[in-house]
């Protein structure tokens, strides 16, 4: 038995600004090495931040209800994945849009996940599973669909692709979506003004994850970019959001940051103020392919 949902009030949301479409296809690879960070303090970050996830995520959900948008009609195989589903807002929606499908919400938290049943969210034909995704306990060619919303980005594009296409059936498809290199770049530039040490993630690039596509063996996958903004009345608002959502974990980082260091990222953010209030830019990855 899964607990019902639990009534939550709903804080104030930043202001979201989309800025600009780019599309590829995937062509031979570009060698990128990316730096990745341990996937346990990932899934402990994450993990705390399961209670405030869906309250904080404005612009995880926009992103992921565009990405339900995109879900195919049928399936080659009535089995898909959720992969980093965190507490499962799509669920209802996923469900309603392939109702013959039995899914299976895959998180690397396990707080998550209990958020999710707490939520009201998983059944009998969504079910959780706690799982690496890079490393999945699934069979070969079992899954007529994975779908991906801003969860990957902790993962090496070329390893979580090629798992992605193991566990496809031929004519399955990937429908994904992440976050780039370049974003809160806001935040990182105010911060590169006070000192050197790493305070933001670095992500994988649009060539990363191309590359990873054509090496997987998704010769066909599209691949476009958007570029959205978030407005914030403050720099302690964005940071509150970043936590709340478990965004705040920098691989690298050690110690805590001074009250001094903080101000003075905080100043020279400030300098960036608009009349809409502080931006934080985000490059988002949509990511379509199908396993030929």
């Amino acid at each position: 038995m899964y607990p019902s949902c639990r009534p939550r009030t709903p804080l104030p949301r930043p202001c979201m600004t989309f800025i600009a479409t780019i599309s590829w296809s995937a062509e031979a690879p570009v060698d990128t090495p990316v730096e990745r960070s341990g996937k346990a303090v990932v899934s402990q970050h994450f993990g705390r931040a399961a209670r405030s996830y869906d309250e904080h995520a404005v612009l995880q959900l926009a992103v992921g209800r565009s990405l339900v948008q995109r879900l195919p009609e049928a399936l080659p195989i009535n089995h898909a994945l959720d992969l980093g589903c965190a507490t499962a807002p799509f669920a209802r929606a996923q469900q309603q849009a392939l109702p013959d499908v039995q899914w299976q919400a895959v998180d690397l938290s396990s707080a998550m996940l209990a958020e999710a049943a707490e939520r009201g969210r998983l059944d009998e034909t969504y079910q959780p599973l706690c799982a690496d995704a890079e490393n999945l306990p699934l069979s070969t060619n079992s899954q007529g669909l994975v779908f991906s919303c801003f969860a990957l980005q902790w993962c090496d594009p070329q390893v979580v692709m090629a798992e992605i296409n193991r566990v496809l059936a031929p004519g399955g498809r990937l429908l994904l979506a992440v976050p780039l290199a370049g974003s809160l770049a806001e935040l990182q530039s105010s911060w590169q003004r006070v000192n050197h040490r790493p305070h933001v993630n670095a992500l994988p690039s649009l060539a990363d994850w191309r590359s990873a596509a054509f090496q997987a063996g998704f010769a066909d996958a599209q691949l476009q970019q958007q570029v959205m903004v978030e407005y914030y009345d403050s720099v302690k608002a964005i940071a509150r959001r970043l936590k709340a959502t478990g965004a705040d974990h920098v691989s690298g980082a050690s110690g805590l940051t001074g009250k001094n260091a903080w101000q003075a990222m905080v100043k020279e953010y400030e300098a960036r103020r608009t009349q809409q209030g502080l931006p934080l830019t985000w490059n988002v990855l949509f990511l379509e392919a199908e396993k030929s």
